[in-house]
């Protein structure tokens, strides 16, 4: 039986990209500190996730070992007697019901039972937010997406995985305060390492030895690839789209095609939202500064400095989106085109068109 599960629960967006890729290329040191990530790598804890939360249709693409992946982990974490953990972002947004369920299962495989969470400040989560939205196929203008979001309507998912009080009551409704662990993560301009090493500290974790740079290539969009994908996502037919293709544009598309085909620049916030991102990120301070949870960094961290530099994708001109376009065409090459293909095809074919008319 474990000592203590750590469950890592989100929020997204807030470094768990960074901290997962550290965990898990180190997991052979990690465990050499008795700190066990159970299972294989990070594919089952985004399966044990999955099944957790009930995702219905990536469950349905899983064979019969990825649905097994919960009940592995926790088998794993009862076998083991120093610590474990176990992160994925998805964890976040779980009914009540199957978080009950979750904590009772690692309840009966460690002495105590731990959630974490990371979370960042609003102003910075808002733009990476909707990039990823992008790569997973959103065709949602940036525009659309913060005026949807500030009024929380239709079926936005936004504040399900970035709603820190929400999340932390919910998790951790039948553990002691002590045992709810907020990871505040540093200001843009912190050394990057340091949300690495409040993350250890709440861990018990000596990260002496241990590397601090991941090895994953940072793959954020500028403001020009960003909306050049959206463009390509519209013309990629809605009965195409798929898990499978979903993981292409993440795993390959992205990375070897798009990243880099325009100068690095980042997103900004039109001035008309500042005022209800700093009001909605007062009011979360002010929740947590009433709560009991053991918070790691500064809670005013979590109160945005909005970005004053770069554009939005409103902005971007064509003969911007075309040049980019040009550049992953030249990359993509004369193989065998697929759907994601033609559809940079046809978005660089519209782009030209518009381009000479004007």
């Amino acid at each position: 039986m474990a000592r203590r599960a750590f469950l890592h629960v989100g929020t997204a967006k807030s470094g768990t990209s960074f901290l997962q890729d550290l965990w898990w290329q180190q997991h052979d040191g990690l465990r050499d500190r008795y700190l066990l990530l159970p299972g294989s790598g990070r594919r089952d804890h985004f399966a044990a996730a999955a099944v957790v939360k009930g995702m219905s249709d990536v469950v349905a693409t899983f064979d019969d070992h990825e649905r097994d992946a919960w009940r592995r982990l926790v088998d794993d974490t009862r076998s083991w007697s120093g610590d474990v953990l176990v992160t994925n972002e998805h964890f976040s947004d779980t009914p009540p019901e199957a978080v009950a369920a979750a904590l009772a299962d690692l309840a009966g495989a460690a002495d105590e039972v731990h959630v974490v969470l990371t979370a960042r400040d609003l102003g910075r989560v808002l733009p990476s937010a909707w990039q990823q939205r992008v790569k997973m196929g959103a065709r949602q203008p940036y525009r659309r997406f913060l005026a949807t979001v500030r009024r929380g309507e239709g079926d936005q998912k936004f504040w399900r995985y970035q709603d820190v009080p929400g999340i932390l009551a919910l998790w951790s409704a039948a553990l002691p305060a002590d045992r709810a662990h907020l990871v505040v993560v540093p200001p843009s301009g912190a050394p990057r390492e340091e949300l690495w090493l409040r993350t250890s500290a709440v861990l018990g974790l000596d990260p002496a030895g241990l590397e601090t740079e991941a090895r994953r290539p940072n793959d954020s969009l500028s403001v020009v690839e960003a909306e050049l994908l959206r463009r390509i996502n519209e013309r990629v037919p809605r009965p195409q789209r798929s898990p499978a293709l979903t993981r292409h544009v993440k795993g390959t598309f992205v990375p070897q095609a798009l990243a880099g085909s325009a100068p690095r620049e980042g997103f900004a916030l039109p001035d008309r939202h500042h005022g209800w991102i700093r009001e909605r990120s007062e009011e979360t301070v002010a929740a947590l500064r009433a709560s009991a949870y053991d918070v790691v960094g500064d809670l005013d961290d979590l109160l945005p400095a909005l970005p004053r530099e770069g554009r939005t994708p409103d902005e971007v001109g064509d003969d911007e989106l075309l040049a980019a376009a040009r550049v992953v065409l030249e990359r993509l090459g004369a193989g065998p085109a697929d759907s994601l293909d033609v559809a940079v095809e046809l978005v660089a074919a519209d782009l030209l068109a518009r381009f000479s008319a004007g």
